[in-house]
């Protein structure tokens, strides 16, 4: 089988073989509303999160899985075969990627599509999935074609498990209710819905679709990336009857999938005309590539107004939109990219919710909940503001919203605020307690704390240094005493910085104080005291973090969490959830920070063209990556140890956001 993107051809054989190969590589189709199309290249379920339409009840949060996927059967002179194919737990059944000759995907933000083709007994089927952006819906078309005169036949059943993504579904007696209406058939699970509205036309003038209404749930669907996560692994699966065509030499059928929420219920899906895919270009450079990756994670919130503004998903299957990786996010994937306007309606969207100095961390996925247990999540709003306004100009809106937003984080964490975070004496930033995870590092199972990192986190309070430093140049102009405070602000903070965090025996910077306690393990956390803007480190210091870092972290793929050489160190990223946490920051490689750690590079070597090379070198393993797990992406993270398996999402916000920002600015005169 051969598997074509955007850029490149890769030949992969086909047969069993090769199939783990293919297992291994996830596409993904996104609608801009936090709805998604996703499976493997071969189109075998692996997660409980793959399906050809995942609707936002709630956009982008409150997801549904409405359809799982659809089971083609060809008929060719009365012989029938099966082109789907789906895993259980002793078998694969059918085995209709054995048929299967060729894959490709285009990750057009506007129309993105994939497209799979089979050929078996002197027929070829070809299938292209298109998600519409900006609506709830999936088209699936085929196009069969026979030999001359000979009857053809196709048959299309599709599966519709109705269920909040995050679950199964379990087949029970009786059935999910299914209407016809005009030309479409309706499946409703619950009295509340959602409601799926499916279709079937000919394209091509021939045999109108019928459909045959027979309700029945296939059992035992099992997933194989879910069994190896220690959860649940097998679902049930309901297919309410079936579509059917027939024909001589060729046949054409759009089939339609439309979610329907509230009072969409009841309204009848509006026709829509056959799309015409982009033509697949044949080469683009790399920041196009990323440019596309980066739109995948661009999304609507609605607002009560009937109006919508921009934010960003954190990753794809499973995350909504969290404050830390949208705020570290946004330099990447909408400054770097030019989307100026989308830009600041994150950045709008995160300040209507400020509260306390604190921006969410995240949105609940379902409600209308906040959850503030965040550190850093208003400190990289305050770094993502002033970046905005510088990149675009836009100096209004800093005027206007942002600068008092700004205001407000810096006097809540000088007084002190909710979380226990506060300033101290010494100027440094303390949070949490025992019980907490406020920065990035966050595992938690159990009610245990795998990386318990309250008091004073060495990234905090860099960021802290850096925030106070950016206020003083905000507020030179419009207010000199204010200009002044922060400035007396950072001075401290800088002092106290390098007295209290550096580790004069090891030449590198401790990664927690608490009290008099000083965490020694060696982490990444400490490249943000080189990379950021204002540095609280002297140069020979940012040299000697710089050093440990690529000695003991730096791998083709990001940055480890933590050293090779400690003894909680964990290379790999695998078991029950427990055991994941428990990884999670012990040793993973998180790919996000290769931003970090380019910057620091760059700028310790005075952004010299020999560095920018040597960076721009570095790079590579994770350019190559866009054509490996998550097809045009880049995942959450990797093993710490090698070969570093990808691991985690398959397309993560701030992987794909630092990638653009590290590669850009390898390019930069």
């Amino acid at each position: 089988m051969r598997t074509d993107s955007v850029t490149q051809a890769t030949a992969l054989a086909s047969g069993p073989a090769d199939l783990d190969a293919c297992l291994s590589r996830e596409w993904l189709l996104t609608n801009g509303r936090g709805g998604y199309a996703s499976s493997t290249v071969v189109g075998i379920p692996t997660r409980k999160y793959h399906g050809l339409l995942v609707a936002a009840a709630r956009p982008p949060l409150q997801r549904w899985m409405l359809l799982s996927a659809v089971v083609e059967k060809v008929g060719v002179s009365g012989r029938q075969h099966d082109m789907a194919s789906f895993r259980f737990e002793r078998t694969i059944h059918p085995r209709g990627y054995e048929y299967q000759t060729h894959f490709a995907y285009h990750n057009d933000p506007t129309t993105p599509w994939v497209r799979f083709v089979y050929e078996h007994d002197g027929v070829r089927l070809i299938k292209e999935v298109i998600m519409r952006h900006g609506h709830d819906e999936v088209l699936v078309r085929y196009r069969l074609d026979g030999p001359p005169g000979e009857p053809l036949s196709l048959e299309l059943h599709p599966l519709t498990p109705m269920r909040d993504y995050h679950s199964v579904t379990r087949a029970f007696p009786g059935s999910y209710r299914v209407s016809e209406i005009q030309e479409f058939v309706t499946v409703d699970a619950y009295a509340d819905g959602p409601r799926l509205w499916m279709s079937a036309e000919r394209l091509d003038g021939g045999q109108a679709v019928s459909f045959t209404r027979q309700s029945d749930w296939w059992y035992g669907f099992y997933y194989q990336e879910e069994a190896s996560r220690g959860v649940e692994c097998t679902e049930d699966l309901f297919v309410p009857g079936w579509f059917r065509t027939q024909g001589r030499g060729s046949i054409e059928v759009m089939f339609r999938a439309v979610a329907g929420f509230g009072e969409q219920m009841k309204t009848v899906p509006e026709s829509v005309e056959p799309i015409e895919l982009a033509p697949r270009p044949t080469a683009q450079s790399v920041p196009e590539r990323l440019a596309q990756a980066a739109a995948a994670f661009v999304v609507s919130r609605p607002r009560e107004t009937d109006t919508a503004l921009t934010t960003i998903l954190a990753g794809y299957p499973w995350f909504g939109d969290w404050g830390r990786d949208t705020f570290i996010s946004l330099p990447g994937l909408l400054l770097e990219t030019g989307r100026f306007a989308e830009a600041r309606q994150v950045l709008e969207v995160f300040a209507s919710a400020e509260k306390d100095g604190l921006i969410p961390n995240r949105f609940s996925d379902y409600g209308d909940g906040r959850d503030y247990n965040s550190a850093d999540a208003a400190l990289w709003f305050v770094h993502a503001a002033d970046a905005y306004c510088r990149q675009s100009g836009d100096e209004a809106a800093w005027a206007e919203i942002l600068g008092s937003v700004c205001a407000r984080i810096i006097e809540a964490y000088a007084r002190g605020t909710r979380f226990n975070i506060r300033m101290e004496p010494d100027g440094l930033i303390t949070c949490g307690d025992s019980n907490t995870q406020l920065t990035w590092m966050d595992a938690k199972c159990n009610e245990v704390v795998f990386t318990p990192r309250h008091g004073k986190p060495v990234e905090i309070n860099a960021l802290w240094h850096h925030d106070l430093c950016l206020m003083a140049r905000r507020t030179d102009a419009t207010d000199p005493a204010a200009a002044a405070r922060y400035r007396e602000m950072a001075r401290r903070v800088r002092e106290s910085f390098q007295t209290v965090f550096w580790n004069e025996k090891g030449e590198y910077l401790y990664d927690v104080v608490r009290d008099d306690w000083r965490d020694l393990a060696i982490r990444p956390n400490q490249i943000m005291a080189v990379s950021l803007p204002d540095s609280p480190l002297d140069p020979d210091r940012q040299r000697a973090v710089l050093r440990i870092v690529e000695r003991e972290l730096l791998t083709p793929y990001g940055l480890r969490s933590l050293s090779p050489q400690h003894p909680s160190f964990c290379g790999r990223y695998e078991g029950t959830p427990y055991e994941r946490d428990s990884a999670y920051h012990q040793g993973t490689v998180w790919a996000w920070l290769i931003g970090s750690y380019v910057e620091a590079y760059l700028r310790v070597h005075d952004f010299a063209d020999d560095a920018k090379q040597r960076m721009r070198e570095l790079l590579q393993p994770l350019i190559a990556h866009l054509d490996e797990a998550g097809l045009g992406s880049v995942s959450e993270i990797f093993d710490g140890q090698p070969p570093h398996k990808p691991r985690g999402c398959i397309a993560q916000a701030w992987s794909v956001a630092e990638l653009i920002r590290a590669w850009m600015m390898t390019e930069r005169g």
